[in-house]
């Protein structure tokens, strides 16, 4: 079970394992799906653990990003390690998720996304 929390400004927070391994990674995008179906209309915040990246976790994160935009929703990612920030948004293309360093400025970010829209 992945930790999970909705902010009272209705952003859900998803805390992923940035080491996470290949066979975890199934399992953990299986329970990002459940998540974003449950919580189809509100805005994401993929909150990363300090540990260094790992290419499955790069996988599953870029995984969930683009489930949120095919869904229309927004999504954003947190981590506090700069080199972590820096790799997340080189070599993803054009559709390169929007990353902040504290879940503060990322839950002011989506709000200010999903206000604009209404």
């Amino acid at each position: 079970m992945l930790p999970v929390k909705v902010t009272d400004r209705g952003v859900l927070i998803i805390r992923l394992q940035s080491d996470l391994d290949i066979d975890r990674r199934a399992t953990t995008a299986c329970a990002i799906d459940r998540l974003l179906a449950a919580h189809r209309s509100s805005p994401v915040v993929l909150e990363l653990t300090d540990a260094a990246l790992s290419p499955a976790a790069v996988s599953t994160v870029a995984r969930a990003v683009r489930i949120c935009r095919d869904a229309g929703t927004t999504a954003a990612v947190v981590t506090s390690s700069t080199k972590t920030r820096r790799a997340l948004g080189i070599g993803t293309g054009t559709h390169a998720p929007d990353v902040h360093p504290t879940i503060p400025l990322a839950v002011a970010a989506l709000s200010a996304t999903v206000g604009a829209a209404a």
